[in-house]
């Protein structure tokens, strides 16, 4: 378990004598909101201080563990010293994440990828998720999330790290194609369908792809695109009666899919049925 680590004193401190720690657990989008922190401390001055850490080998220098938000808000105010918690000695790296994320949980939502950063970090150090969960307070299964963020194919990474989809997500997007020749999936299109949706809705669309496994056809797919093959696809618009409209709407609600897909699978049936009707034409 990482060791406590004691206060030594409560100083008003320099601020030219400080440094953001680069074990901080946040490191993204550190200045989001930062303009309504500006002012508040201007108006109701520094509520609580920061916490920092000697750094060995640098008397007088200190290391900002908690707070960075606060150091950089009295730097736009052009303030000279900030109130500051000193503790006893330097701190490790795991050590100073988890200080930095036990803190951040509380005052702010987490950026989800330096969740991920403390996560795994911890599981390797101890080689448990457990251990790491219990380190830091989470669920398990969070914690198991973020750290199988590893594993996770190069472009499901991406798109967690550009915010279009949880990890959650990304991991089960990546179980059900696993099996699945990557050029016949299109993971980018699957992931945009997945996002917003809950998890019993992103399961029913997924067992279209997992369908795929051990078929021969070929052609890329997204969730409800049917393949073509070289023919691709084309688009359609079709105007319905209000009331066919809203009976497609609810049976597209109940299967877990957008109308769009509810309208191609619908027109494709349709279209099987008069291919294999006798002395009928391919339309």
């Amino acid at each position: 378990m990482i060791v406590a680590v004691k206060f030594r004193t409560v100083e008003d401190i320099p601020l030219d004598r400080l440094e953001i720690s680069p074990r901080q657990a946040r490191t993204r989008a550190v200045e989001e909101g930062l303009d309504d922190l500006v002012e508040n401390i201007r108006v109701n001055n520094q509520l609580e201080p920061i916490v920092v850490a000697p750094i060995d080998g640098r008397p007088d220098r200190y290391e900002i563990i908690i707070g960075q938000r606060r150091f950089l808000a009295h730097q736009r105010l052009n303030r000279r010293t900030i109130s500051a918690a000193i503790l006893e000695r330097a701190v490790d790296e795991i050590s100073a994440k988890v200080l930095s994320l036990s803190e951040n949980l509380i005052r702010r939502d987490m950026n989800q990828l330096d969740l991920i950063d403390v996560c795994t970090a911890l599981y390797h150090k101890y080689g448990s998720i457990k251990a790491a969960a219990d380190e830091l307070g989470l669920p398990y299964h969070q914690v198991r999330s973020y750290v199988k963020y590893e594993r996770l194919d190069p472009e499901l990474k991406t798109l967690v790290d550009q915010g279009q989809i949880d990890v959650k997500t990304a991991l089960r997007v990546e179980d059900a194609v696993k099996d699945v020749a990557r050029e016949r999936v299109d993971l980018k299109a699957i992931a945009s369908q997945l996002a917003g949706l809950t998890r019993a809705e992103q399961i029913h669309r997924l067992r279209s792809v997992k369908q795929l496994k051990g078929n021969s056809r070929t052609g890329t797919h997204a969730i409800g695109t049917p393949s073509r093959g070289s023919e691709g696809v084309r688009q359609v618009v079709v105007t319905l009666p209000v009331a066919d409209h809203r009976q497609m709407r609810a049976w597209a609600r109940n299967e877990g899919m957008t109308q769009d897909q509810a309208a191609a699978q619908i027109i494709g049936a349709f279209l099987s049925r008069q291919r294999s009707r006798p002395g009928v034409d391919s339309i």
